[in-house]
C-alpha cells in the first residue's frame, strides 16, 4: 500500500514540471551551450522535456547535459557521449519518474 496520495504526487509532479526552465549541453568537453525547450508536460507519472541541440556545423561529440531551476540552480548533470555528422542536430528527451516504491 502507498503512503502518498496520487493528487500529491501529482502536484509534485507540476511542481518540478513548472520548476525545470533550462537544460544545458557540452561539446568535445568544452563550454556548454543552452539548449531549447521544445516541450515540457507530464505523461503518466513523469514529467517529460523535449529538447533541441542544433548542430554545430562539424562533427562533435555532446559530452554532457545538465538542467536548472527556476532559481538557476543546477538541479542535475550527467556525462553522455552522442557523436553526430556535421549535418545532425539532436533531440534529447529527458523523463523525470516521480513514483513511490513499493
Amino acid at each position: 500500500m502507498a503512503f502518498f496520495k496520487e493528487s500529491f504526487l501529482n502536484a509534485r509532479r507540476a511542481e518540478l514540471l513548472r520548476s525545470v526552465c533550462r537544460f544545458q549541453y557540452q561539446l568535445n568537453g568544452g563550454t556548454w551551450k543552452n539548449g531549447e525547450i521544445n516541450s515540457k508536460q507530464i505523461l503518466g507519472t513523469s514529467v517529460v522535456v523535449f529538447v533541441n541541440v542544433p548542430g554545430s556545423g562539424g562533427a562533435d561529440t555532446i559530452t554532457g547535459v545538465r538542467v536548472y531551476d527556476n532559481n538557476d540552480n543546477l538541479a542535475g548533470e550527467q556525462a553522455i557521449s552522442l557523436q553526430r555528422s556535421s549535418v545532425n542536430t539532436a533531440l534529447l528527451r529527458f523523463a523525470f519518474p516521480l513514483i513511490e516504491a513499493e
